[in-house]
């Protein structure tokens, strides 16, 4: 694999754009801004009339894309066969050094199609995005069987993966979840157009609008505050369905009296998303969603903005002190799940500026150090380097 660029083919199992479906497509953008030759394999499965939004944005992200592979999010054993033929025989015409896979299903995939290609197989690599490794059965028995290294988000999870499926330190990669900060380049911000006024404390929060993500947390957490700080406006960027709508959001608001304290834009796209990011003087993030590396709390933090959070999954870790770097101080407050402790740690970031102003320079810098992208990416390919060379030292 030396001399020339890295070869690398990324599967992603699924259609829709959920999950860990933007990580793993900013990986491949990033592998290839810094000096990968790469395609990414386009799943050819979807549901009957359904929008096939990966396709639109490996369309819009301009990357190669590789055809013929069914790649299903759920387990169909005569679907992975299918696929793991036909990307075998893919591997054998297409020499790739390195396939990248981000999901059980197409990290299953992966580790059946190199049983077959000796020696000379690419590097199989597999990104994790949540704060707790797989659970050892079969299926991820097998695919880490195959594979030679590991990227996650951070160290605990590097050692629950030694303990669970055997890996050695140096096959494991530990890296914090690379985060993009194009709109620190905006200017202004949406403050006025949603109805805020300079005195106003604003409060932002980014989630779909659905059951599991504690709506009735938030509403309880903001009557606490307002009666605290009439000053709290809550901004709600989000959307869901009607009925959703109505009995996570709506009924709530009106229930506690809350209607001139909570502004609902619902879903913004780009510049006005950003734009309403920059409008925040602090965020509130309660439930990861579906990207267990929480991306829009990333977003927020990288833009100087405080967050606080619970202690669900990989939120204390985004908001605290960076490991790896000691002079990375926390980003956020992460505290218990309840309102109690949520709204007393806004309460404290609405009087107190000078700690708004120490824990947002601590996400501006954590964007711009541990979790700049092509930093990331050029560590990522030089494990995927260091993992070849490992497997190949091994052979007699």
């Amino acid at each position: 694999m030396s001399g020339s660029p890295l070869r690398v083919l990324h599967l992603f199992a699924n259609y829709k754009w959920t999950g860990p479906a933007d990580p793993a497509l900013r990986c491949a953008v990033w592998d290839e801004r810094c000096g990968a030759e790469l395609a990414f394999a386009q799943a050819a499965w979807t549901l009957p009339g359904a929008e096939h939004r990966m396709a639109r944005e490996l369309w819009n992200a301009r990357l190669p894309v590789v055809a013929g592979l069914e790649l299903r999010k759920h387990f169909r054993p005569t679907s992975i066969l299918r696929d793991s033929r036909r990307l075998a025989a893919r591997l054998r015409r297409d020499r790739f050094d390195v396939v990248h896979t981000h999901l059980l299903g197409d990290h299953l995939i992966a580790a059946l199609a190199l049983r077959g290609l000796g020696d000379e197989r690419p590097v199989l690599l597999r990104s994790l995005y949540d704060a707790d490794a797989p659970r050892r059965g079969w299926r991820s028995w097998l695919a880490f069987g195959a594979t030679d290294g590991v990227i996650v988000p951070t160290a605990e999870l590097a050692e629950q993966l030694r303990a669970r499926f055997g890996f050695a330190t140096e096959r494991v990669l530990v890296q914090d979840p690379p985060t993009e900060n194009f709109r620190a380049g905006y200017r202004g911000d949406l403050r006025a157009r949603l109805g805020l006024t300079k005195d106003d404390f604003v409060i932002g929060m980014t989630a779909r609008i659905q059951p599991h993500r504690r709506f009735d947390l938030a509403w309880d957490v903001l009557a606490r505050l307002v009666a605290e700080e009439p000053r709290v406006r809550f901004v709600l960027l989000g959307r869901g369905n009607a009925e959703d709508t109505e009995r996570q959001v709506l009924e709530p608001i009106r229930s506690r009296g809350l209607e001139r304290h909570a502004i609902l834009p619902g879903y913004l796209y780009e510049p006005e998303y950003g734009l309403a990011l920059r409008a925040f003087d602090a965020f509130l993030f309660l439930v990861p969603g579906s990207d267990g590396t929480c991306r829009a709390l990333r977003e927020v933090t990288a833009l100087g903005i405080p967050a606080v959070g619970t202690e669900r999954g990989l939120i204390p870790f985004l908001l605290g002190p960076q490991p790896g770097d000691a002079t990375l101080q926390p980003c956020g407050l992460a505290v218990p799940e309840t309102p109690t402790a949520l709204a007393g740690a806004l309460l404290r970031l609405a009087r107190e500026p000078e700690l708004r102003a120490r824990l947002g320079a601590a996400g501006r810098a954590r964007a711009l150090r541990s979790a700049e992208p092509a930093a990331a990416a050029r560590r990522r390919l030089a494990f995927a380097l260091a993992c070849g060379a490992r497997r190949a030292g091994a052979r007699p």
